[in-house]
């Protein structure tokens, strides 16, 4: 084999390797932040919703206690992530702020 495709090779390797990490943080991340909402009727941690490149903007009826339902939903959304697109992780409830903010 080739200097040079050794060189591809390891190229080839890293990329799919920062790819696979990226997506584990992300998930990590998500997985935090749905299982650390409160939860009084499981809507709020039900309406945390991923999308990649434009960011969700609608309420969801969804109600999630365990956070289970939304976080398979999160890794759905990672499966077709890739490198050089943006992630959100949003939820749009009206009372969210005042949940993150205290106002």
């Amino acid at each position: 084999m080739s200097f040079s495709k050794d060189v591809e090779k390891i190229t080839l390797n890293l990329s799919g390797y920062a790819e696979n990490m990226v997506r584990a943080t992300l998930f990590s991340l998500s997985y935090r932040i749905i299982k650390e909402s409160p939860v009084d009727t499981g809507r709020f941690r039900g309406n945390w919703q991923a999308s990649v490149s434009t960011p969700k903007v609608t309420q969801l009826k969804r109600k999630d206690r365990t956070g289970t339902t939304t976080i398979n939903s999160v890794n759905n959304v990672l499966e077709k992530f890739s490198m050089g697109q943006t992630f959100y992780l949003t939820n749009n409830l009206t009372y969210a702020r005042r949940l993150e903010y205290g106002y």
